[in-house]
């Protein structure tokens, strides 16, 4: 294995990205079918159920069985939406992942955690190993998948949206300590 310099850590960077995108859908997905069951769950509820107030309100926003409707169709489009892109994901994960040995410690760690969405504890329990070689195996993974051209080309076609990405998730963390030093008791 060659000596890991900056560039092949960035690389790393991103492969471990894109490997995540998989769960990422998933767990976005889930999260629109909450929402929807929620928006549903307040919808059937009978009057004097949750929600309910018998007092007068002014005309403000309330949006009526109609924008319940068309709340819940776009969830349900989204959530469909968010499937394609889960499975196409998938796919994309699972592809990378072939390159690594099938019956190896490399790949079944890897599928655990990208395929599976397992916590490092999980799949330390799972192995069974300590979580810090978990760890190191996983990296050498990322090295090891690397090594191959078409992989390195996924990595410099994501590059640009993984940098997109991280610069939104700083400016987001920015924002958060920010709304903290400003509102220090919450």
């Amino acid at each position: 294995m060659q000596e890991i310099n900056e560039e092949m850590e960035n690389d790393r960077s991103v492969l471990e990205w894109m490997l995540g995108q998989y769960v990422r859908a998933k767990r976005r997905k889930k999260q629109l079918e909450v929402r929807l069951l929620e928006i549903n769950a307040e919808r059937d509820s009978p009057i004097g159920g949750q929600g309910y107030d018998p007092l007068p309100r002014s005309g403000g926003n309330n949006e009526g069985a109609a924008g319940i409707l068309m709340k819940l169709a776009d969830i349900e489009d989204r959530i469909y939406e968010q499937k394609a892109k889960a499975d196409k994901s998938m796919v994309n994960v699972a592809t990378i992942l072939n390159f690594l040995p099938e019956e190896s410690m490399e790949r079944e760690i890897c599928e655990l955690r990208h395929l599976d969405g397992h916590e490092w504890g999980e799949i330390a329990e799972g192995i069974p190993m300590s979580k810090s070689q978990c760890h190191r195996i996983h990296k050498a993974a990322m090295y090891e998948l690397l090594e191959f051209n078409y992989v390195k080309e996924l990595v410099a076609e994501n590059r640009e949206s993984y940098e997109y990405y991280i610069e939104k998730k700083e400016e987001a963390r920015y924002r958060r300590e920010n709304r903290a030093r400003k509102n220090p008791e919450k």
